[in-house]
């Protein structure tokens, strides 16, 4: 039983994070001609929506009967692939050798401040529907 137990947490975990993935790519693809700014507005746009969904998930999760099942689907395969905190550090860095110290400043307190308010706006939406 527990082995089984354990190949679907995986499964559902490998297919969220594929979906997530794809999804990150899109973004990456829609965002990249929209823009010659060096701010980088694709992990800021995909990192704030994730908070947000994180925080509507949780709440909605927390009263669901399968509620495991969809948090590792989608918060954790979904959501855990979708964002990205690596290449937020490695924007950063990037923008501050470059010379953009202004830019990679904004960059620490948009992903930070934007990203914590997503997550209290998502909890609170999340609470809100029936």
């Amino acid at each position: 039983m527990q082995t089984k137990l354990l190949m679907t947490d995986i499964i559902l975990v490998l297919v969220g994070g594929a979906l997530g993935s794809l999804m990150r790519y899109f973004v990456s693809i829609f965002t990249h001609y929209q823009t010659t700014s060096p701010f980088p507005y694709k992990t800021l746009i995909v990192n704030v929506i994730g908070c947000l969904l994180v925080g509507i998930l949780t709440m909605r999760f927390q009263h669901s009967a399968s509620h495991n099942s969809l948090r590792l689907l989608f918060i954790t395969g979904f959501m855990g692939a979708f964002t990205t905190f690596s290449t937020f550090g490695y924007e950063t860095v990037i923008l501050y050798q470059s010379g953009h110290l202004r830019t990679a400043i904004l960059n620490i307190f948009a992903q930070t401040l934007l990203g914590m308010l997503a997550v209290i706006g998502g909890l609170w939406i999340g609470n809100s529907i029936k």
